[in-house]
């Protein structure tokens, strides 16, 4: 088994929205980045449920989005990242991978 490397507490959470050290956006994604005292980096996401109403399309991002995360955890530094959805998004959506890039590569 591997390290956990996500933030699963509301503590967790609250921590970054209050007090981000880093803030990156597109159209589609909101990044808030906070220093952590682990020496490694985890990932929440944030969802609105009014935005995606379907539990299967909303899964699906979050695999994608922690997934974007996995493939560039050697570049980016220990911190906590939360990832805010924007707007209603569907899955097999072209620019989505684009947009994690985009936003990923801001955080670099």
């Amino acid at each position: 088994m591997g390290v956990k490397r996500s933030i699963s507490s509301k503590e967790g959470f609250s921590s970054v929205f209050k007090n981000p050290d880093f803030k990156a956006s597109n159209k589609t994604f909101l990044l808030l980045a906070k220093e952590n005292k682990m020496p490694i980096a985890r990932i929440g996401v944030a969802q609105k449920k009014k935005n995606t109403k379907l539990a299967v399309h909303r899964n699906s991002i979050k695999r994608k989005i922690k997934e974007s995360f996995r493939e560039r955890l050697d570049f980016l530094k220990p911190m906590d990242y939360v990832v805010l959805v924007k707007r209603n998004l569907v899955p097999d959506d072209i620019d989505l991978e684009e947009d994690l890039k985009m936003i990923w590569d801001k955080c670099k």
